[in-house]
């Protein structure tokens, strides 16, 4: 009857003064103080009896119990009712049972049940007796068992992320052996779907144990199932060497070597699984195996090639248990594989692993890339050509010359006949308003057409001054109405004519200031159209309605911003309207001061409010009706039917509209009650599916969590004693004789007083074996009910030999297979006096260290007893 702490992912239990840390008896020890050995067993699981603690962690304890329904061993996980203070508890509790129950894997352990009895929270699970794979001493295991142990959790996993699952916390806390030496994994608390967009904790937050976890999980990334599989190879490596391949101080300093160090290599001897873990240990996902069952087959191949004798450096290993190990593989990948030592890289993985390193161009070729290319000369073709072509150029020349040295000589022979005529053209396009323009016909190019031929032309001078100025009464003008666009172009253009001047600079500075602040108007009803296009109306300074108000503060005629501020009203009266239409009176009317608040005067918050007082008026005379109809329909005794004229949907209805409604509330109760006498009745009638149809409807009306859970459970024991006599079976011949198996080895184990260790081959654990495959066996239930008197009759004789740490393992045999308790209490103040008789000797020997630690144990179990107080007293003054 083994008690492995490790067992279940429980933890290391604290020290605790009657418990020593297993807390026996009681559901939790957080103050560390001594509790006397008659603390009663306060426990109650309805439909469960709970045999002895197997280990305790900061979130649950798990104990090993009978369920009474099919009288079969379970590990019972309860979780310690004072995390339900925060629901993140209890929603990773039954996420894992959730996640377990779809698990259906020989290497996944299965979940029978899960509920809640009062404050408790528990799950039953498949019992493993086989203990830790990894023993307390931190030894290492054999290589055989290590690669078998990693193979069938890797096909666990790749079979859970199939289903969508990421398992998030690969250790071998939670990797259990069955009776047979197989392994199963368990603890899916801190798992979720892979696609999940629901997190347990804030983005970039870290979860799982820093030991194990892998680069991306580490860095508080996403992760997929490829992060259990990094984990699984620190199990592998753990399991090979007894040591994990990253440690440090802090948590922190773990997870920055899982990211940035290179694990320490195998040891010479274990060379040849060193290519294999180095794609299991990859640092990028991409680089390891990429399921569980492409590890699972990496690893075969080694253990084909172990088996036979092919890696005789690794694993020297016999002929018989070649075969054996031959015959326990799947006989496809023994078939396929040719006689040959296992690659030096394992092929699928470490092809994926290999990357080719960058290569750096030829900067020769980079640069021709860059360089202009030089155009190609033409062909030259007959020399004549060329001459001819050589001869008209400097002619034209020659004539350009001529013109430039004789220009001032042809402007005087001009006649000003043309020259007038064109000053005319341009007063009169002037006087017309035609001042620019790109066609030769306004006054500004006729005046500078003539002022090209006569640059000192007075007339033609002024002509412009007065195309700039009338440019810039335009510019005024346009700034004046508020059409900017319009203001700028004309202020250019009057720069443009006069090149600068004080009355230009004026406008041009109120013109800036004036667009400075349209832009910081424009930017505000930019900002509020998108708030309004985004359903943002308002709330918050940010809104559009705010946004709006703001803008036709700077701008009272803004008729953008009145046009927003009005579509927002209509916008918060069509909403008043469609809640109140769907009965939200409350806030129909809150929409009608938010309306006064946008907009003030507006028509439809009047005409709201008076609808929203009229709807109440109304409301409240249909409830009345509806409470009336329900209390006559309950008296009646038409709970749940007919439908829509029954109890039941009276009061729901009323509670949809008033969910504090006193009579509602009291009359869906009394449905509740009914309900479960209903239910009550139905399982004295052995009709199970009635009852369970009876308990899922009083537990939605709110019926005591109690009372259903107590009715759930009877009936569920109903329906397991109906199909339990419906498929009970002879056995086997195979299973009698296992079933002989286990109780020559119960029978060995008890004559040598291996009551309750080591883990697995105990008596109590070979007698429940036996049980697990004939309940009825009467030799079985003998040998159990034969340890407590055999445990007492054993502890005697340890302390009548002076021998009381023997003694205490005895006691623990007795407390793990009795009830009594009176006996309990008597046993442990007989050896906290026995200690404290060794503590006595010691002193007398000069031993103090070794008294110390025999005054510590006696405090466990009687701290106040003269003996052990007369030991500490010559303890403290020697």
């Amino acid at each position: 009857m083994g008690q492995p702490a490790a067992s279940y992912a429980v933890g290391s239990p604290p020290a605790c003064g009657w418990c020593r840390g297993r807390n026996r008896g009681v559901l939790s020890c957080p103050d560390r103080r001594p509790r006397p050995a008659s603390a009663p067993f306060v426990i109650e699981i309805p439909g469960y009896r709970i045999l002895r603690q197997l280990g305790r962690g900061g979130m649950a304890t798990v104990y090993l119990a009978i369920q009474q329904s099919v009288d079969r061993e379970v590990a019972l996980k309860i979780m310690n009712p004072a995390l339900l203070a925060d629901s993140n508890f209890g929603d990773r509790f039954l996420r894992e049972a959730r996640i377990a129950a779809k698990l259906h894997h020989r290497h996944v352990v299965g979940v029978h049940d899960v509920g809640k009895h009062g404050d408790l929270h528990y799950i039953a699970m498949e019992y493993l007796s086989g203990g830790p794979i990894l023993g307390k001493d931190g030894q290492p295991r054999e290589v055989v068992f290590a690669l078998r142990i990693t193979r069938e959790i890797a096909t666990a996993l790749g079979y859970a992320n199939a289903k969508g699952f990421v398992h998030r916390d690969v250790k071998p806390d939670n990797i259990i052996l069955r009776h047979d030496g197989s392994a199963a994994l368990t603890d899916f608390g801190i798992a979720r779907a892979a696609d999940s967009a629901t997190r347990m904790t804030r983005t970039g937050a870290v979860i799982g144990t820093p030991h194990y976890m892998s680069p991306e999980q580490a860095r508080g990334r996403p992760v997929d199932g490829r992060a259990d599989l990094y984990s699984l190879g620190i199990v592998l490596y753990e399991l090979l060497l007894g040591r994990v391949p990253f440690n440090a101080e802090d948590s922190l300093a773990v997870g920055i070597m899982h990211i940035t160090e290179a694990p320490p290599p195998l040891p010479e001897g274990m060379s040849a699984l060193q290519p294999m873990l180095d794609v299991m240990l990859a640092k990028k996902p991409e680089e390891r195996y990429q399921t569980g069952e492409e590890m699972a087959n990496a690893i075969r191949e080694y253990e084909v090639a172990i088996a036979r004798g092919e890696l005789p450096s690794l694993v020297r290993i016999s002929r018989e248990h070649g075969a054996e190990l031959l015959a326990n593989l799947p006989t496809a990948i023994v078939a396929s594989r040719e006689r040959r030592p296992p690659p030096a890289t394992p092929p699928a993985a470490a092809v994926r692993g290999q990357r080719a390193d960058p290569q750096m161009g030829e900067m020769s070729s980079i640069a021709d890339e860059d360089r202009p290319r030089r155009a190609a000369a033409p062909r030259r073709s007959g020399g004549g050509r060329g001459l001819a072509i050589m001869v008209a150029v400097l002619g034209l020349g020659a004539a350009a010359a001529t013109l430039w040295f004789n220009q001032d000589r042809l402007r005087e022979l001009l006649p000003d006949t043309r020259l007038n005529s064109t000053l005319v053209q341009a007063d009169e396009a002037l006087a017309a308003g035609q001042l620019r323009g790109s066609e030769g016909r306004s006054a500004l190019e006729l005046y500078r057409a003539v002022l090209r031929e006569d640059p000192d032309n007075t007339q033609a001078l002024a002509g412009v001054r007065e195309v700039g100025n009338r440019l810039l009464v335009q510019a005024r003008e346009a700034l004046d109405a508020g059409d900017l666009e319009r203001a700028r172009a004309r202020a250019g253009e009057a720069r443009d004519v006069l090149q600068g001047g004080a009355a230009l600079d004026e406008i041009e500075t109120a013109l800036a200031e004036r667009e400075s602040r349209s832009s910081a108007i424009d930017a505000l009803l930019e900002q509020a159209i998108a708030a309004r296009d985004a359903g943002s109306l308002t709330g918050g300074d940010d809104s559009a309605a705010a946004l709006f108000t703001r803008a036709l503060a700077s701008d009272p005629q803004s008729a953008i911003a009145q046009k927003g501020l009005d579509d927002i009203a209509a916008a918060l009266a069509t909403r008043g309207r469609e809640l109140l239409a769907a009965g939200q009176l409350d806030a129909a009317e809150a929409v009608a001061a938010q309306i006064d608040g946008v907009r003030a005067g507006h028509a439809a918050a009047p005409e709201l409010r008076a609808q929203v007082a009229d709807a109440r008026s109304r409301a409240a005379q249909a409830l009345e009706n509806l409470l009336a109809a329900g209390e006559a329909q309950l008296r009646a005794g038409a709970l749940l039917a007919p439908a829509n004229a029954n109890a039941r949907s009276s009061f729901e209805q009323v509670l949809a509209s008033d969910p504090q409604n006193a009579r509602a509330r009291s009359g869906l109760s009394r449905i509740g009650a009914a309900l479960l006498v209903q239910a009550s009745a139905a399982i004295e009638a052995r009709d199970v599916d009635a009852a369970d149809r009876l308990l899922r409807q009083a537990q939605a009306l709110g019926s005591p969590a109690g009372e259903v859970a107590v009715l759930r459970s009877r009936a569920r024991e109903l329906r397991e004693r109906i199909e339990i006599a419906a498929q009970r079976t002879a056995l086997t011949p195979e299973q009698t004789t296992r079933l002989e198996g286990f109780l020559g080895e119960a029978d060995a184990a008890f004559a040598s007083g291996a009551l309750n260790e080591p883990p697995g081959g105990n008596a109590y654990d070979l007698y429940r074996a036996a049980l697990s495959l004939d309940r009825d066996s009467a030799r079985a239930k003998a040998g159990l009910a034969a340890i407590a008197p055999r445990a007492r009759l054993l502890f005697d004789e340890a302390i009548a030999a002076g021998r009381p740490s023997i003694a205490r393992s005895y006691l623990d045999a007795f407390a793990d297979t009795s009830r009594d308790a009176a006996s309990r209490a008597s046993m442990g103040l007989t050896l906290a006096r026995a200690y404290a008789a060794q503590g006595e000797r010691q002193i007398a020997a000069g031993q103090r260290e070794p008294a110390l630690r025999s005054l510590e144990r006696a405090r466990e179990f009687a701290p106040d007893d003269p003996a052990v107080q007369a030991l500490a007293g010559k303890l403290a003054g020697s």
